[in-house]
């Protein structure tokens, strides 16, 4: 069985590279929290940043174990929304086809080079 620290290195070097910076946060918020409690003596100042610190520990952990998804493709056209022209999906085109993807506030320029990493779950249709 492999341990984390060889699944971690297998990952792409974006993925690590949050994985990374959300345990140096979680770590950070971890100790800020235990300061402020020493300080103040009052843990209830101390449970937001605890919180968060566990959170993001938390999910940058579970970011090693997730199965993704690398896609790379060319960008041949976003779809926005109706007044805030807020990008809404993606049309990409890949040597299988053109697939829509979800853009969650990424605004990436027409027949520009992408890729996404993506987690196995993500909703991916198939355009005709």
């Amino acid at each position: 069985m492999k341990s984390t620290w060889e699944k971690f290195k297998k990952l792409p070097e974006p993925l690590r590279r949050v994985i990374g910076l959300r345990m140096i946060v979680g770590g950070a918020a971890l100790v800020l929290s235990i300061i402020m409690w020493a300080i103040t003596g009052n843990i209830t100042l101390a449970i937001p940043c605890a919180a968060l610190g566990a959170y993001l520990l938390v999910s940058g952990g579970l970011l090693v174990y997730r199965n993704s998804l690398c896609i790379t493709g060319m960008v041949k056209e976003i779809i926005t929304t109706g007044i805030r022209k807020r990008p809404k999906y993606l049309l990409l085109e890949i040597e299988e086809g053109i697939i829509q993807l979800p853009a969650n506030r990424k605004h990436f320029p027409a027949n520009s080079s992408v890729t996404l990493y993506l987690a196995a779950n993500t909703p991916v249709y198939e355009k005709h």
